[in-house]
């Protein structure tokens, strides 16, 4: 087994040859621009009151009509409406909303992209080599649900948490980090964003649910 520190350059190496062949990504100052504006103020955990230093949108523009003619991207905002957001409230699963998920998963699958993350995983045995046994897989790890707190109703999910982002008390976001549901939301003015916070080698955002900055 590789140490901690060879593991990190291999999977740097692995992280910078997916970006490299991400043909659809889009492009800085011609598919979007973003006004980062100022840095946030200092806020604990759970703090609804925060002081707003970004009068403005982060996201000044998007290219919506690229962003949507790509499969991947088009497959994926089709997901952002399929929960609830509020924790502790079970998530109930149509027949289309597993239809939309399984396009999504086919859609990122016919990328180079995942094709690199699937030699990668095959190498440690960490996934199976066949696409329909991968594919299964990612779908367990991503879309199964999960309750948050023992003995609650499944709840939640891996691609809720960490794509769509779900909210605590209706104060708190949980997840969210994906820049097209963070535009999306911020297009609909659902998150109103305060500031960077800056960090060592890191640029985070700071945002409050819409209505709670009001």
């Amino acid at each position: 087994m590789a140490s901690g520190k060879a593991l990190n350059h291999e999977l740097s190496k692995l992280f910078n040859e997916m970006w490299d062949a991400d043909v659809h990504r889009l492009r800085p100052g011609k598919d979007y621009t973003i006004e980062v504006q100022g840095k946030a103020s200092p806020v604990q955990q759970g703090d609804s009151a925060v002081q707003d230093n970004a009068v403005r949108h982060l996201f000044h523009n998007v290219n919506e009509e690229r962003l949507r003619s790509i499969k991947t991207f088009a497959t994926f905002i089709s997901l952002l409406d399929n929960y609830e957001t509020s924790t502790g409230v079970a998530e109930v699963v149509t027949p289309e909303e597993i239809v939309e998920n399984n396009c999504f998963l086919d859609a990122i699958l016919a990328t180079e992209v995942m094709g690199l993350a699937h030699d990668y995983l095959l190498k440690r045995n960490l996934a199976k080599p066949n696409l329909v046994d991968f594919k299964h897989q990612l779908y367990d790890i991503w879309f199964q649900l999960y309750a948050r707190k023992e003995g609650d109703r499944p709840d939640s999910c891996g691609f809720e948490h960490v794509f769509v982002g779900e909210t605590r008390h209706g104060k708190e976001i949980l997840g969210l980090h994906n820049w097209v549901q963070f535009y999306l939301q911020e297009k609909h003015n659902q998150i109103d964003y305060k500031g960077y916070v800056a960090r060592k080698n890191k640029t985070r955002v700071r945002t409050s649910l819409g209505g709670l900055c009001k």
